[in-house]
């Protein structure tokens, strides 16, 4: 029988690279990497990669896999149709399963995210063998002893961004939006639970775990809020899970409904393995899709962390905007260095910063999308390609995480590109233009995030004719059709936001404390630009953080 397998090491065992390490996408949905990670199909001696197609160059280009090994879903968007041309990819993961299997039963690994099963099961007869369950015990965790937690690090960060941005003229007044007393994490769940129409709420991913209990998730724990108390289920194998123990029980399935106040839960379907979903519905329980929502949850408290959140923006952009200077200053001079030498510049400087500026917390990379044009339009990790006299552009989008105790409180994302042909300046001037001076002063109280894309695309209509004169841009493509496909920025907080985006379809309103990101990629025939700013949406005004001068 057909088989999917839902494994990363499989993955590397088989086709060579580490997907969090080599897949852009993995690296930065820290709340759902295993829903973006690729799968490996099986029937009956046939062996196939399954993947989405914005991965298309990390694979082929900078994994070096086979491409009559790999069957892509999910189509790129893209204005320029040339690179994905020769490589066809089904509308959705369950429009080419179906595709590969037709009538048959498919049997799903009951490792592979809940999502992946609910939408599969709607096109094919899923079959999925489930493991033995493991006992578990339960721990309530003290919630005021968190907020305790939080609240430190906080007053320890305030001091460290007045600093960082004290001599920085067209920042002055944010240090007054500086905080460490609010903390709406716990109660903010209520509204949740209110929205969804749910008794509890299973927080599984990284980000969200460590949200509600201040410490660094593990394998084989997952928390749960109920009746606004929330508990800690671990594996009974786990040490030294922080709490006051509250049980004990024969499987994760078992503490949950036993635990759980009501049948209705809250669910990260993008995150949690499907065996539990399973297990929990045959039990009884309704199960709600929440990934979306408890992303929102975490976007819609960034002003509570801005302490962190300046340092990671100051950390990127005095990193990233050095390394590109060091770019242009060496390949000016004539020299061959390759991606790779870009990059550990890149962290030379992220180390460099956080010496000189005494940082008392971890600054680690969070993801890298740094790569030459010429190897490649999509986004993706560096590699040994070289750059050299023929190089165009290389764009360098990427950002970091400021870590306490293991425990991310706050990720950048910003990208500035290397440009070396009159044509692509001119382009890059144009779009960093749409960037700070189109899309960030849209961005205040009441302003509904996909009305700052319809805007941005007005402003790109008068700009295009222009773009197209200097080859940046051909008809091939509906321009507007394909560019409301994706976003022209998104909130930030814990990690980049798939929950509330600047682009159609998505009607968060932002508000005071909003923290988040304006971008225009613009990837075409020799030039793959990027230019991205981060914004604060303080009381007065909007601030990019991003800019190291003004």
């Amino acid at each position: 029988m057909a088989r999917i397998i839902c494994d990363p090491q499989a993955v590397t065992e088989r086709y060579g690279f580490v997907p969090n390490d080599r897949l852009l996408f993995s690296a930065i949905r820290l709340d759902s990497f295993p829903f973006v990670t690729p799968l490996i199909f099986e029937d009956a001696g046939t062996e196939l990669m399954l993947a989405r197609q914005q991965e298309q160059g990390n694979i082929v280009t900078g994994g070096g896999v086979d491409p009559e090994r790999i069957r892509f879903y999910e189509p790129w968007v893209t204005i320029d149709p040339r690179p994905v041309a020769d490589f066809p990819a089904a509308a959705s993961l369950p429009a080419l399963v179906k595709e590969l299997v037709g009538e048959r039963p498919v049997d799903l690994d009951p490792r592979a995210p809940y999502t992946h099963y609910l939408k599969l099961s709607g096109e094919v007869d899923v079959r999925v063998d489930l493991p033995g369950a493991r006992p578990v015990h339960v721990y309530e965790v003290e919630q005021a002893a968190v907020l305790a937690r939080f609240a430190g690090w906080r007053a320890a960060g305030i001091p460290v961004a007045e600093r960082l941005i004290s001599e920085v003229g067209h920042l002055v007044g944010l240090e007054r939006e500086l905080s460490a007393d609010a903390d709406t994490r716990f109660s903010a769940l209520s509204d949740v639970a209110d929205q969804l129409g749910v008794d509890a709420i299973l927080l599984s991913s990284a980000p969200n775990y460590s949200e509600v209990t201040g410490t660094v998730w593990q394998p084989g724990t997952v928390a749960l809020w109920a009746d606004g108390r929330v508990f800690v289920i671990a594996e009974q194998q786990l040490r030294g899970i922080a709490g006051t123990p509250a049980g004990a029980y024969d499987s994760a399935a078992e503490a949950i409904s036993a635990v759980a106040t009501g049948p209705r839960i809250a669910f990260e379907e993008q995150w949690e393995q499907c065996a539990l979903g399973i297990r929990l519905t045959d039990a009884g329980s309704v199960l709600v899709s929440a990934s979306r929502a408890l992303g929102s949850w975490r976007d819609e408290r960034d002003a509570e962390d801005l302490p962190f959140q300046v340092i990671a923006a100051r950390a990127s952009t005095t990193a990233i905007e050095q390394t590109v200077a060091w770019a242009h200053e060496h390949l000016d001079a004539g020299e061959t260095f390759t991606e790779n030498v870009l990059y550990a510049r890149y962290l030379e400087y992220l180390d460099r910063f956080r010496n000189e500026q005494r940082i008392p917390f971890g600054i680690e990379p969070y993801f890298t999308n740094l790569h030459s044009s010429q190897r490649m339009l999509f986004p993706g990790p560096p590699t040994e390609f070289p750059l050299d006299a023929s190089t165009t552009c290389i764009q360098l989008d990427a950002g970091v995480k400021v870590v306490i105790d293991g425990v991310v409180v706050a990720t950048s994302d910003m990208a500035r590109s290397v440009l070396r042909t009159p044509e692509g300046r001119e382009a890059y001037e144009i779009l960093t233009h749409a960037v700070r001076e189109v899309i960030i002063p849209q961005l205040r109280p009441g302003v509904i995030c996909e009305d700052v894309h319809a805007r941005t695309l007005e402003h790109l209509a008068t700009v295009r004719p222009r773009m197209q004169e200097i080859g940046l841009l051909g008809d091939e493509v509906d321009f507007d059709v394909e560019y409301s496909k994706r976003n022209v920025g998104h909130l930030m907080g814990k990690q980049e936001s798939f929950a509330n985006e600047l682009r159609p379809g998505y009607r968060f309103v932002l508000r005071e404390g909003s923290y988040g990101a304006a971008e225009i990629p613009w990837r075409y025939d020799r030039h793959a630009i990027g230019t991205e700013d981060l914004w604060y949406i303080g009381r007065d005004r909007t601030y990019n953080l991003t800019l190291r001068e003004q």
